[in-house]
């Protein structure tokens, strides 16, 4: 028997405009947060809701629409190569967040629970950071992305259920957690993306004139230097998404809107 082809419906299609355009939108006109390291480059907002997109349209679709928002900007700018390889890091976010508030996901043609797939995720990009020069000489750096993936292990299957079953209080709950694992998996993959630019698409000596100015002997103290920054950074970005997402899930629940995937 040949295997099935699997084809977006109309709705899958929009669903996925949609968000692209959100992300697009946010990404313009929102200001976002300066980028220590590299000048003129912002943390985009739209990452604090790149992860409710995974947890309403599933992990696939919704890290498409994350995706496609950050190269439609990208292509605006001019396709600026750090933009480019920054718009997998909000897609990678939903990826995960809509993976761990989903009972399976497909791989492959098999199914497997989606607490696994999103903590294989996080994992991966967490050894990625080991691999890395600067990741061998900072390696207490990712404290606040091994508590992300300490998280989906501690929950488990726990969140989906909370996601769908919980109540307001525990959806509450549900999407703050897949958030934070989200955004600490787009976190690890801006940091490598970044890492391995350095040289590249991104100047050394724009980097060491930083380093200089803020008397720090090296990238990887440059990294630690930033870590309550960036745990900062990520916490409050949960929070942006678990009140964003809430509402907005809860407003499509409410009104028979939200999209039933074949993994809930």
């Amino acid at each position: 028997m040949e295997p099935k082809r699997r084809t977006l419906s109309s709705k899958q299609v929009s669903l996925v405009a949609v968000f692209a355009a959100l992300s697009v939108v946010v990404i313009i006109f929102l200001p976002g947060i300066p980028m220590i390291g590299l000048a003129g480059a912002r943390i985009t907002l739209d990452a604090a809701i790149a992860p409710v997109y995974g947890m309403i349209i599933g992990p696939y679709l919704g890290g498409l629409a994350a995706l496609l928002g950050g190269l439609v900007v990208a292509g605006y700018r001019g396709w600026p190569i750090f933009s480019i390889l920054t718009s997998f890091s909000p897609g990678v976010s939903a990826l995960v967040a809509g993976a761990i508030t989903r009972k399976t996901v497909g791989i492959a043609g098999h199914r497997i629970k989606g607490w696994i797939c999103g903590a294989l995720v996080v994992f991966v990009l967490i050894v990625g950071w080991y691999l890395t020069w600067v990741g061998q000489r900072a390696p207490f750096y990712p404290v606040i992305h091994w508590a992300g993936l300490a998280v989906i292990l501690a929950f488990r299957g726990r969140i989906s259920s909370l996601f769908k079953e919980g109540g307001k209080r525990g959806l509450s709950l549900a999407v703050f957690l897949a958030s934070y694992c989200g955004l600490i998996a787009d976190h690890m993959l801006g940091n490598i993306i970044f890492i391995t630019g350095i040289g590249w698409f991104i100047p050394l000596e724009a980097v060491e004139s930083i380093l200089r100015s803020m008397n720090l002997p090296g990238i990887p103290a440059l990294f630690m230097f930033m870590l309550p920054i960036s745990t900062a950074e990520r916490v409050a970005m949960a929070l942006i998404g678990m009140l964003f997402g809430t509402g907005l899930i809860i407003v499509l629940r409410t009104s028979r809107l939200m999209p039933i995937t074949s993994c809930d």
